[in-house]
């Protein structure tokens, strides 16, 4: 599929039964170029040349590990991980929408009844580079 299509929402995750080394919760595959896009620049020279998983426990301070245990936490990475930080937190990091301003559109403005309202108002969920922006890849 090309990057272009690769937009946020369609595609369907990879997951494994590979688990995180810290948590020992499986994960969803992430492509190379995510890693390469969210990992700060201190951190670029120590991936391999490997398959990379997300971490998905709230808990956990993991964000991306590889089946031999190496493994990055959410501090190393430029973005925060939405299920892991407390609001405000990234919707939609193409745009740079938070669940604040979406809260901020339907409870106080009370614009948004509905998705496509939300998307219309605030630019959530219309960006291509979820790829490259979005710690999920996705």
């Amino acid at each position: 599929m090309a990057i272009v299509e690769d937009v946020c929402g369609n595609i369907e995750p990879e997951f494994h039964s590979t688990t995180c080394p810290v948590c020992h919760e499986p994960g969803q595959k992430v492509k190379d170029v995510t890693l390469r896009s969210l990992l700060k620049e201190d951190k670029l020279n120590k991936l391999l040349k490997t398959d990379y998983f997300l971490c998905l426990s709230q808990e956990c301070p993991t964000s991306y590990y590889t089946k031999d245990g190496t493994h990055f936490t959410k501090e190393d990475l430029t973005v925060p991980i939405w299920y892991k930080e407390e609001s405000p937190v990234p919707i939609c990091y193409c745009k740079g929408v938070t669940d604040e301003v979406i809260l901020e559109h339907v409870v106080n403005k009370k614009c948004c009844t509905n998705l496509a309202e939300i998307k219309a108002h605030t630019g959530a969920n219309t960006g291509k580079e979820c790829l490259t922006k979005n710690p999920t890849g996705r």
